[in-house]
């Protein structure tokens, strides 16, 4: 890995509840005869919206144990390496929680409403809106003690914080076949008609002592109206991006140039479409290049060829076998996922999981990994680059056929089908089911089987051969033999 690893420590997580009263009154305008009192732009109301969760209902989904938590997530997928905590209130509010969440009216509209004010964009609303409601934090919070180093910096890993503005998120919302199409100013209820979309983002929050916040999680309150308060999913992803994490989509690509098929890896990160599996109630874990960057597992690295064997992240004992190639820059990752724990809805395949093989390119992460577009399919300079991280699916991509239809090797992008496809290695009745072979496999770029560029003298035929020599369970063997 050319990055160096972060090894983080367990860190403690306050959850805000924000609500907006423009007014400054402190009561609720809404009236079903009269909606407009919230969303006419003249109107001194425009943007007022309450939080419609209690603070009680917010510490269970971030903080209860054994009941699939945010704390439960974290647990799991570091192998009880790192977890989020709840902070302790210093300064509750009678009758509300002591530890973990607090909750806080600003006297601002809804950064959705705030947007569409004189003197502020998009970002401007947001980053007002954000500053506001932490700053609103410091009543209850002595945050200087989180201040460790004494450099007057709280980061994430000191303090996390997710912020849970009143109404609903957009990027879960979108999805609810309920609602229909909903945009930031068009929720799916009259009293709770603006959104914001989950975002990791900067801040400079002065507090008391002398401190600065300089970095939050912003996500709506609430997933859908099917689904209710926010889930695990998109606080999961956006406070993993607080820590380091990155993007494993598409960023930047306009809908003219997107490449709807480009071989992301889908469900298999919580960085791509993982934080949304059963409506965010079960992401998935963070690939395994981003697992052995912030330290959570060990990578072996298989010097010779032969049988080595993988343990599941439920086992407790997860590890990430790397297999280098004749490219120092290029190297293959191999990893179990077991269909148990937070990953039991993994996919829609028939099989309990299995061996998961990546191939990772160096060359692509050293220039684009920290831009969160080491798998993008976007144009730099009007040219797409390979992948740096990219998942070899046993199934999936489309399909290259001899004359007599028979499969010769995988073209470059997943199957335009929509076929359900297995995308685990596993011993079976099918041999065909245990082997990955690299030369069956090309870059989405450079189209080049095995590797996406060879070193001077060394053979195009080089390929890699994995077979796995055991069904699917916790623990399974794999045998590694390079040509």
């Amino acid at each position: 890995m050319i990055l160096e690893k972060k090894p983080l420590t367990p860190a403690p997580l306050l959850v805000v509840l924000a609500s907006f009263d423009p007014s400054g009154e402190g009561i609720d305008h809404y009236d079903p005869a009269h909606p407009e009192l919230l969303t006419d732009k003249e109107s001194k109301y425009y943007g007022e919206q309450w939080a419609i969760a209690k603070p009680c209902e917010c510490f269970d989904r971030f903080f209860g144990e054994g009941c699939f938590s945010m704390l439960d997530f974290y647990h799991e997928m570091s192998g009880d390496k790192f977890w989020f905590y709840p902070v302790v209130i210093d300064h509750p509010d009678e009758g509300q929680p002591t530890s973990g969440v607090v909750a806080v009216t600003v006297s601002l509209p809804h950064p959705a409403a705030l947007r569409n004010r004189d003197g502020y964009d998009n970002g401007s609303a947001a980053a007002k809106c954000i500053r506001e409601i932490v700053c609103a934090c410091d009543k209850y919070i002595d945050f200087k003690k989180f201040d460790a180093d004494g450099d007057g910096i709280i980061t994430p890993n000191d303090l996390a914080i997710v912020i849970l503005n009143a109404g609903y998120d957009h990027s879960s919302c979108e999805k609810d076949k309920d609602c229909g199409f909903v945009d930031y100013e068009n929720g799916p209820t009259p009293t709770h008609r603006f959104q914001v979309h989950g975002t990791s983002q900067p801040t400079d929050a002065e507090m008391s002592g002398g401190v600065r916040i300089v970095r939050v999680s912003n996500i709506g309150e609430y997933r859908s109206v099917k689904t209710g308060l926010t889930t695990i999913g998109t606080p999961a992803h956006e406070l993993a991006h607080n820590l380091g994490a990155q993007d494993m989509y598409s960023r930047y690509t306009g809908p003219a140039d997107a490449e709807r098929r480009w071989p992301t890896p889908r469900r298999f990160s919580l960085m791509c479409n993982g934080n949304h599996i059963d409506d965010g109630n079960m992401p998935s874990y963070l690939d395994p290049y981003q697992r052995v960057y912030f330290g959570w597992t060990d990578e072996t690295i298989a010097a010779d060829d032969g049988v080595y064997t993988l343990y599941s992240t439920v086992s407790r004992k997860y590890n990430v076998l790397r297999i280098d190639t004749p490219d120092p820059k290029e190297y293959f990752l191999c990893e179990l996922r077991v269909k148990e724990g937070f990953e039991k809805h993994l996919d829609g395949a028939p099989t309990q999981g299995g061996v998961v093989i990546w191939h990772i390119d160096e060359d692509i992460n050293e220039e684009w990994f920290l831009k969160a577009q080491c798998v993008s399919s976007n144009r730099p300079n009007g040219q797409r680059h390979d992948l740096g991280n990219q998942l070899r699916p046993r199934q999936g991509m489309e399909r290259i056929l001899d004359e007599n239809g028979d499969f010769l090797r995988f073209g470059p992008m997943y199957a335009d089908d929509g076929t359900p496809a297995d995308p685990y290695f596993y011993k079976s009745d099918d041999p065909a089911t245990a082997v990955f072979e690299s030369d069956k496999y090309c870059g989405a770029a450079s189209l080049s089987y095995s590797l996406n560029s060879f070193p001077e003298g060394v053979d195009r035929n080089w390929r890699l051969t994995v077979e796995v020599l055991d069904e699917p369970a916790q623990q399974m063997r794999i045998k590694v033999t390079r040509s």
